[in-house]
């Protein structure tokens, strides 16, 4: 509050400090307290700053501790960009975007911590995902946009969204892949657009650009083994179900009937009859009850016998594991999830959410796997660089599927086929242009 005229302020002078400074503080300060106990008071403190001057370089706690959001310039920019590149929009999607981030991109120890506290900590990870969706559908309605302004361009014809959003995910599979997950600043990369550029090359092979074999490749989902003993579960073990099913169904109604922004986890708990303590002893978040909770990839003998099934098509592979890794849902309560997909964005993108959080397990297991199996792979190199691409372009297939993740969640047998087709589009989109 300000000083009343006349009376001097007790406030001590703010110190000017620059953006490196703040961004370090706020890190420093998720790394030690936890990413939801981070207050803008607590930055400001130890970055010796007012509020003030906080506010001039960061619009939000999350940008100083995350990083700040990418803008998206509009169509005066994008579509110039684009035209040049009409027939490889994955080029010239890295050429709009790579010399600004080179350019933004925080300092080696900014990026490091935050690349840990990302990896460490859930909710950092999940609001990560989130901005990074977001991202990425700005980008997609731009790709989208010049699309429909110049259909001649068009790979896939009568559906620019979706050439749109497997444009988009097929450059970010590159960025991901040229930093090493994010890891090193692209600012520090000798010729960071010539390093993109040399991933999408690598995301061809691994997808399996011109090569026959794969059009017809749909990924085998292992079905789920029956219990050994055959006995019916005991009671408090149907107790527990039948309470975990009351509260999805509850959460999946409530944002349907209400909306998903809108549904609350007191509206969930009256109509599941239960507290709040016995809601946080079964679900971490309210988005985890009504999208389902982070995911846990398979332990390594299980994960690597499903990638072995698929051999050097690891994008499949990788859908494959996904699906696998998936606990069980009530059928009634994955169905409703889908639906809720298909016709709310927000949904959408939360469910999308759980996937991106869980991407980093997996890309793990897919290297360990390529380290163990050099004669499934596409490419030659490190094994790390080869899983980022082979999950990203899993990604970049299910982002295209009807109702995203949790459509393909809700049956997965059934979404094998669709993935299949989505990967022949992701392989048109990234195919050398016809002579």
């Amino acid at each position: 509050m300000a000083a009343e005229e006349g009376t001097p302020s007790r406030r001590k002078p703010s110190r000017r400090q620059p953006p490196s400074v703040v961004a370090r503080a706020a890190v420093s300060a998720a790394l030690e307290q936890g990413f939801e106990r981070v207050t803008v008071e607590m930055i400001c403190s130890r970055a010796d700053i007012s509020r003030s001057t906080f506010f001039n370089h960061f619009q939000s706690r999350d940008a100083a501790i995350i990083g700040k959001p990418l803008t998206v310039p509009g169509p005066e920019v994008t579509h110039p960009i684009f035209s040049r590149h009409a027939e490889d929009l994955v080029r010239g999607l890295l050429e709009l975007q790579v010399p600004s981030l080179a350019h933004r991109t925080a300092d080696a120890d900014v990026l490091r911590d935050r690349t840990r506290l990302i990896t460490e900590q859930p909710a950092a990870m999940s609001q990560y995902s989130s901005g990074l969706i977001g991202v990425q559908n700005s980008l997609s309605d731009a790709v989208e946009g010049w699309l429909r302004a110049n259909p001649q361009h068009a790979r896939l014809p009568g559906d620019p969204r979706t050439e749109a959003v497997l444009a988009v995910t097929s450059g970010y599979a590159a960025l991901y892949a040229a930093s090493q997950w994010w890891s090193i600043p692209l600012r520090d990369l000798p010729e960071p657009l010539a390093a993109c550029l040399s991933a999408a090359d690598a995301l061809r092979s691994v997808v399996g650009v011109n090569d026959a074999s794969r059009q017809e490749s749909v990924p085998c989902i292992p079905v789920p083994e029956a219990t050994d003993s055959g006995r019916a579960p005991g009671l408090r073990e149907r107790k527990r179900r039948d309470t975990e099913n009351r509260i999805e169904l509850a959460a999946v109604r409530g944002a349907l009937e209400r909306g998903f922004e809108a549904v609350t986890v007191d509206e969930i708990c009256e109509e599941a009859v239960i507290s709040r303590s016995t809601f946080f002893n079964y679900f971490p978040s309210r988005n985890a009850a009504i999208v389902g909770r982070p995911m846990n990839v398979l332990p390594p003998d299980a994960a690597y016998d499903v990638l072995s099934k698929h051999g050097r098509d690891t994008p499949a592979g990788t859908f494959a594991l996904i699906c696998a890794s998936l606990e069980s849902t009530d059928p009634e309560v994955a169905t409703l999830r889908a639906e809720l997909a298909g016709k709310q964005p927000a949904a959408r993108d939360a469910g999308t959410t759980t996937l991106v959080d869980a991407c980093a397990q997996f890309m793990t297991t897919v290297r360990d796997w390529l380290a163990a199996n050099p004669q499934y792979s596409s490419i030659d190199g490190d094994p790390a660089y080869e899983a980022s691409l082979a999950a990203n372009a899993a990604y970049a297939a299910i982002s295209v599927m009807e109702a995203g993740w949790l459509g393909a969640a809700a049956n997965v047998q059934a979404s094998a086929k669709d993935f299949t087709a989505a990967m022949a589009d992701l392989r048109t989109i990234l195919s050398s242009p016809a002579v």
